[in-house]
């Protein structure tokens, strides 16, 4: 068990140090609003891309792909999403799509991969940044039903802008660029690969340093059942259900860990920027960042630790 305890600290509290950082020297002044925007700007567009692009151009093309961890992942985020769109039936239009989105989407990108590396090691990089591909489109597909379905008017428009920005999206440019070199087996040069890990290398702190500095538990606005609900949800009663049914079907080790890591992610920062697009309670989607963000660390801490006590993982 202490082994165990052990395990789980080391994976978690980099990263809550690397978060607090960043909310200290955000209220010291140290790092302002502005550079947290350009920050987060450029881990999104440069750094983060090439932390996949070189783990997947380097991995065996036969391991970074698993049909049935990610049709897993899909069916799971379909059925709790049809769940906890039956569950909100009560609740107001505008509050009802931006709920059920904060539950089942999670920050992959920063938060998910920054556990999955302090878990698994950088060897783990490319297989979580191919479900971090997939599962996306899924967060986004989907965000996109609900949003619509709670407001009774669906958006052509948003969706095809939502397409257009996933096939542009770099990280997903990114990981269809390293599968390319991967089956071709072309080797980058050298000089280019160090340059290129200079890049990734930077990803992950500066991501956790953004996270951190954009925090802000002064103002919770939204409804605060709904927001302990979706809580509850997001880092405990999903990240459990799909350990369960990731066991059942015989996952363990890294694609238990993949799976169960990026579930149990806090609510996605672009649930905020989508409840606003689509008219629905934007402070209700900022709350429950906020609060799954902070608490996020606590619950995977716990998480691990019984995965890892029960040998799963």
């Amino acid at each position: 068990m202490l082994q165990a305890f052990g395990f789980s600290l080391s994976v978690t509290t980099p990263i809550l140090l690397m978060m607090v950082l960043g909310y200290v020297f955000r209220h010291r002044g140290m790092i302002s609003a502005d550079f947290i925007q350009s920050g987060s700007n450029l881990v999104f567009n440069v750094t983060l891309p090439c932390l996949l692009f070189l783990n997947v151009a380097n991995a065996d093309v036969a391991a970074l792909i698993q049909p049935k961890l990610l049709a897993t992942a899909t069916i799971i985020t379909v059925v709790s999403t049809a769940i906890l769109w039956w569950y909100g039936r009560n609740m107001a239009p505008a509050q009802r799509g931006v709920f059920v989105q904060g539950c089942f989407r999670g920050n992959m990108g920063i938060i998910g991969l920054a556990t999955i590396v302090n878990a698994f090691g950088t060897e783990a990089l490319a297989p979580a940044g191919i479900y971090l591909a997939i599962i996306a489109i899924v967060y986004n597909l989907t965000a996109i039903v609900v949003l619509s379905a709670a407001q009774s008017r669906p958006d052509q428009n948003l969706l095809k802008q939502t397409v257009r920005s996933m096939v542009t999206n770099p990280l997903f440019l990114a990981i269809a660029a390293g599968l390319a070199l991967a089956l071709m087996r072309f080797s980058l040069p050298d000089w280019l690969m160090t340059s290129g890990r200079y890049l990734a290398n930077m990803t992950l702190p500066l991501a956790l340093l953004c996270v951190g500095g954009s925090l802000s538990l002064e103002r919770l606005k939204g409804n605060r059942s709904l927001i302990v609900q979706a809580s509850l949800v997001k880092l405990v009663l999903l990240p459990a259900f799909s350990v369960l049914c990731g066991a059942m079907l015989g996952f363990r080790d890294v694609s238990l860990g993949i799976l169960y890591l990026m579930m149990a992610t806090p609510s996605a920062t672009a649930s905020f920027v989508m409840a606003k697009q689509m008219a629905g309670d934007a402070d209700l989607a900022a709350d429950i960042i906020a609060v799954t963000t902070v608490f996020a660390i606590i619950t995977t801490t716990l998480g691990l630790l019984a995965l890892r006590s029960f040998g799963l993982i």
